[in-house]
Order: C-alpha cells, then structure tokens, then sequence
C-alpha cells in the first residue's frame, strides 16, 4: 500500500510540472509589431556585426554596415542591459524565432531566452523610433 501511495504522488507531480511546462506565455503587446515593421521569418546569411540593447526583450542585431533587425526575445532577460556579451544559436547561416536562441552572458549567470520575433529594420531612424517607442534614449 505504501508503494502505490508513493506511485501515485508522483503520477500526479510528474502530470502537474508537465502541464506547467506546455503553459503557453503570453508576451506584451507592444512587441507585436507587425503592422509597423517588416517582420522576417529567418535571417540568412547571419553575421554579428555588432548588437545594442532596447530594453530588457529587446536589442537591434547589426548583420551587415546597412542591415538592423529588431529581435524580440519570448520572456524578459533581466540581464541583458547590463551585459556585453551575448551569443545566437544558429543554423548554419540562418537564424529562425521559436527555434534559435540568445545566450546572455552576465557572470555568474549564463542564461538562454528563445528568440520570439524578428523584424527588419530600414535605417537608424526607425532604430530610433523603437527606441523611442519602448522607453529608451
């Protein structure tokens, strides 16, 4: 009897933690951007130039001298501001949101946030309009 007792819990611990794992988020929408910025689906031929944060989802990834996309991160990376390194996963030279992922680095903590969205960007004004847009300088 105490077998089964010991079974059960954790039956019914293995089927809580699980259903909290496939909890969807729900992600604020002033990072819905679609109607204002071109949103991508994967970046090619992915190269980084350099990176800038936004607030703490967000920062403009520079891929090229004239080539800004705005990646958009699935939670808050408390971090991110304070960092100076970052690293992206990638898939031989093309990042994809909801697959790929940014590791911030911010001793001692290494930490991994899945990309969400991604969306281009046109020029340093419009990299200031977001900026402006999200509370930043």
């Amino acid at each position: 009897m105490k077998n089964f007792k010991q079974f059960a819990f954790i039956l019914i611990l293995t089927l809580f933690l699980s259903s909290c794992a496939t909890t969807s988020f729900k992600t604020a929408e002033k990072y819905n951007l679609d109607n204002q910025l071109e949103p991508v689906s994967e970046i090619l031929k992915y190269n980084l130039m350099g990176w800038e944060t936004v607030d703490n989802q967000s920062f403009i990834l520079q891929t090229a001298p004239s080539q800004y996309y705005l990646i958009i991160l699935t939670h808050p990376a408390d971090q991110l501001m304070f960092t100076e390194t970052i690293s992206i996963t990638h898939t031989g030279d093309m990042v994809k949101p909801g697959y790929d992922s940014v590791t911030v680095f911010a001793p001692p903590l290494t930490q991994k946030y899945v990309i969400y969205k991604i969306y281009k960007l046109k020029d340093r004004e419009q990299i200031d309009t977001i900026r402006k847009q999200f509370g930043g300088k």
